[in-house]
């Protein structure tokens, strides 16, 4: 910005010092130059952003501490999507989808907040939900946490019927292509209450996995 200004003022004084030894009345065009400079400044911060697909945020998760996450989407992904999504995450609780990773305790009041990012230079096409309160995602509500994430997977799976996204990946070491990423089967938490206060792993991902903790 200042390199611009610099330069800027330095083409101005240029112009009318060169106006005023050809006996042209230099405030016209200092008056000029000015204005062009400042009409090529808008247009060089509006222009990228015409024909860019546009923000979308939509719920409203309060003003509480709280968490979030991400999840890549598909161009097929829109408004439309994004409010079914935020209808369904809100009868998450209300429909009883938490009992099994809440180990019989009371299922917190979830607030939801999307938000569509489209794809920049350095991020995928996805969404960003953000909700309250915080969840103590390292200790007792572990699970519900883990849950919590796989009702969002198996929801946007039922909703976002797009293919996968190529962004043109490599493999840094090959060069070879590797294609849009192709989520794998979704994995459903599994909580061994038993162990939630042992201080030790409690959730795992597979029946054998589960029986396999101490």
């Amino acid at each position: 910005m200042l390199v611009f200004i610099a330069a800027s003022a330095m083409v101005v004084w240029s112009l009318g010092w060169r106006a005023k030894h050809s006996g042209v009345p230099p405030w016209r065009t200092v008056a000029t130059t000015v204005i062009a400079t400042v009409v090529w400044f808008l247009l060089s911060g509006a222009l990228p952003e015409l024909g860019m697909e546009p923000k979308i945020t939509i719920g409203d998760r309060g003003t509480r501490p709280g968490g979030g996450f991400t999840h890549s989407i598909s161009n097929a992904f829109q408004r439309g999507q994004l409010e079914t999504l935020q209808a369904r995450a809100q009868q998450f609780g209300p429909s009883g989808a938490f009992a099994e990773f809440s180990c019989r305790d009371s299922v917190p009041d979830f607030r939801f907040e999307m938000t569509l990012e489209p794809a920049g230079e350095y991020n995928e096409r996805l969404i960003d939900v953000g909700y309250t309160p915080r969840l103590d995602v390292g200790g007792a509500d572990r699970c519900l946490s883990f849950g919590l994430s796989y009702l969002f997977d198996t929801t946007l799976a039922e909703i976002d019927h797009g293919p996968p996204v190529d962004y043109g990946y490599v493999n840094p070491r090959t060069g070879e292509k590797l294609g849009p990423y192709k989520r794998g089967p979704l994995r459903k938490p599994i909580c061994r209450c038993d162990l939630r206060h042992s201080g030790r792993e409690w959730v795992a991902w597979s029946q054998q996995a589960a029986e396999a903790l101490r």
